[in-house]
């Protein structure tokens, strides 16, 4: 009834089924009737990292959606959490300061806020459901993981091909083996 009256709104034209005037529409409701997903399934989302402590995801290992997962931006100041690789998928956010779009680094780069993108994914792919907060998920019964790519306006070929082996569960040097291979692989990346 919710998600009948929020389309009713035009607030979320891409759930409700698609017509002629909207043929890019998912049939989110269709899609629940037939399942919520499994937690046999895993999705791996490549982007900014999330934010473990949005109320909708939350770590698997505390009854969430969340799943370990890496952190891949290999530039320290790209990554802007001081460091290179390493297993912490954390968003520290991805905002640049007007004086650091004036650097070599982020040439080519605007001055902005922090988007919070890979945390806005991995709630499309599995926020919970039913819980009176937020918003559901596509697939609110698949566990996701957190696989970071993207740092600072940008993030490298280099680091989004090993992370998407590393999703799929394919050895990356002196990386640590996947404990959880994902199935679908998402990437909304843009350029």
């Amino acid at each position: 009834q919710a998600a009948s009256m929020l389309m009713a709104d035009g607030m979320v034209w891409y759930l409700r089924a698609p017509d002629s005037t909207i043929p890019s529409a998912i049939n989110i409701e269709a899609a629940w009737a037939r399942t919520n997903g499994s937690a046999g399934i895993v999705v791996a989302v490549l982007d900014t990292g999330v934010r473990f402590d949005h109320p909708d995801l939350g770590r698997a290992a505390a009854g969430g959606r969340l799943l370990p997962g890496y952190d891949f931006v290999n530039n320290s100041a790209v990554a802007n959490d001081g460091d290179g690789r390493d297993s912490d998928p954390s968003d520290p956010g991805d905002w640049v300061t007007s004086s650091e779009a004036s650097t070599a680094t982020f040439t080519g780069c605007s001055s902005s806020d922090s988007s919070w993108h890979g945390t806005s994914t991995a709630s499309l792919v599995a926020a919970a459901a039913n819980n009176g907060i937020g918003m559901a998920g596509g697939a609110p019964g698949v566990l996701v993981q957190p696989v970071r790519v993207l740092g600072k306006c940008y993030g490298s070929d280099s680091d989004i091909q090993a992370a998407m082996r590393w999703a799929a569960g394919i050895s990356v040097p002196g990386v640590p083996a996947n404990p959880t291979p994902a199935k679908i692989i998402n990437m909304s990346l843009g350029g």
